[in-house]
């Protein structure tokens, strides 16, 4: 393939799921010989993960998650100029607010090929029937605006192909993940203060509502008065006072550890025997594709790319959103069934080493430039 000149946009500079996809693109992309730079709002970890890969970052000085119309409109004329003066080849933006202003600015300044991924709706999130239909609205413009739009699962596609005019605009590339450092067993045990033979449950996930992680604690309340076992959770975001909280009125803070935001916390999987993410909406979720290529069994609820990545029975169990009971009863089924736990982690890995990499989707995103 021919050298291309490449930008990649995304809204904040964390390092979520969102801003990982972007740095493994464009990782990527740079080691395929584009020329690359990656456009962001704020100086995250994101950057620093750039950086030290020696890929150029283009800070867009009023970028940020929270709306602010003047902000906006700085951040629109910023984009168009950059990309005006830039001429890439590819714009390819990722997250809601730098789709829909980064796309408009990149058709203003006539760039050849805008791609969009879309990592998850915001219209699959709780809210008023109201915000819905904006929300949708301005996804439709910001999918009409692009040339082409991923979407990082079957699901996700589906939740937007009866959209008019954009269905022939939508593919799906799954996510892809690489091999990562997990400490071994004992040490990432001990440096979590875990005794060696105590049982652990654990997730990886922001704390927010869509997270389900209410639904865990609750679940963990019955757990814990049949098996003596630690709860942890790695984490951090706006649910994080109301978790505690909630712990605390079930009395299960003992036996629950929150972790908060560790840097590279995906290295402590090993000190899992069991990882359960009871979302109530995802996409295609990260932390899944982390702790199946860990070789952990997973427990989580049948919604978004989540059932594209686990096949019930067969390499995890799938619950429904909400079920108490049911993430109870599959926590002391699994407990109870070391073998169970082997084999369901066993399948997860192969399946995703096969079929989730970061090469495969590299490949299939390339395709589209």
């Amino acid at each position: 393939m021919l050298s291309m000149k490449i930008i990649y946009g995304i809204t904040k500079s964390n390092f979520g799921g969102a801003q990982r996809y972007v740095f493994d693109l464009a990782r990527e992309a740079k080691e395929c010989g584009h020329d690359v730079a990656v456009m962001c709002g704020g100086n995250g970890a994101l950057v620093e993960k750039l950086k030290a890969e020696d890929i150029r970052v283009i800070t867009i000085p009023h970028m940020h998650r929270d709306i602010s119309l003047v902000d906006e409109l700085r951040s629109l004329y910023f984009i168009f100029r950059t990309l005006y003066e830039e001429k890439p080849d590819v714009f390819h933006t990722n997250s809601s607010k730098m789709g829909g202003i980064g796309n408009l600015a990149a058709r203003f300044a006539g760039v050849r090929k805008i791609i969009f991924t879309g990592h998850a709706w915001e219209f699959n999130a709780p809210r008023p029937w109201y915000a819905k239909f904006a929300i949708k609205f301005f996804t439709w413009i910001t999918i009409i605006l692009s040339h082409k739009t991923i979407c990082v699962s079957e699901k996700t596609m589906r939740d937007v192909s009866g959209f008019p005019f954009i269905k022939h605009k939508l593919v799906v590339v799954h996510n892809g993940i690489e091999k990562f450092e997990i400490l071994p067993r004992e040490q990432a045990r001990a440096e979590l203060g875990i005794d060696g033979d105590e049982l652990v449950v654990g997730t990886l996930a922001e704390l927010h509502p869509v997270k389900g992680l209410d639904i865990l604690l609750e679940a963990w309340e019955m757990f814990s008065k049949r098996h003596n076992a630690k709860l942890v959770i790695f984490g951090e975001g706006e649910a994080r006072d109301e978790l505690g909280e909630l712990a605390e009125l079930l009395k299960i803070e003992d036996s629950v550890e929150f972790k908060g935001y560790t840097e590279n916390a995906r290295k402590y999987l090993s000190a899992f025997d069991i990882f359960v993410l009871p979302s109530r909406s995802e996409a295609m979720p990260y932390t899944i594709l982390e702790a199946g290529l860990a070789g952990l069994p997973i427990v989580a609820t049948n919604v978004g790319g989540i059932p594209e990545i686990i096949e019930a029975g067969i390499s995890g169990v799938l619950i429904d959103p909400e079920e108490t009971d049911t993430l109870f009863s599959t926590l002391i089924l699994l407990t109870e069934n070391k073998d169970l736990r082997k084999r369901l982690g066993e399948k997860l890995k192969e399946n995703i080493e096969r079929n989730f990499s970061v090469e495969k989707m590299a490949e299939e995103t390339s395709n589209l430039y």
